[in-house]
């Protein structure tokens, strides 16, 4: 991995950490729009696709609609928890996923 690469995932994870910081200090649930931009980002920070991570981030920040083809599905009705995405991105981070 370059050094460019290293930083680039260390950005990204950065920015995850942030965001599920920024909920566990409001004591609240992502809503359906963040959960699905956040998981997004965790699977491009597990794929090595940062640019594409950083993009889902803005999408989460701003609480972007979710795209067409995740709209409809039943499962993206349910958000995942504050501690599943902090468990995913020290997965991540850890090397375990």
């Amino acid at each position: 991995m370059s050094d460019f690469d290293s930083s680039e995932k260390r950005s990204l994870a950065q920015r995850i950490d942030r965001f599920i910081k920024g909920l566990e200090r409001a004591k609240r649930a992502p809503n359906r729009r963040e959960s699905h931009h956040v998981v997004a980002a965790l699977r491009c920070l597990h794929g090595g696709r940062y640019e594409a991570g950083r993009l889902a981030m803005i999408n989460a920040e701003r609480v972007a609609p979710l795209p067409p083809e995740a709209a409809n599905l039943v499962r993206s009705n349910e958000p995942e928890s504050v501690p599943e995405l902090r468990a995913a991105l020290d997965a991540i981070l850890a090397g375990n996923a």
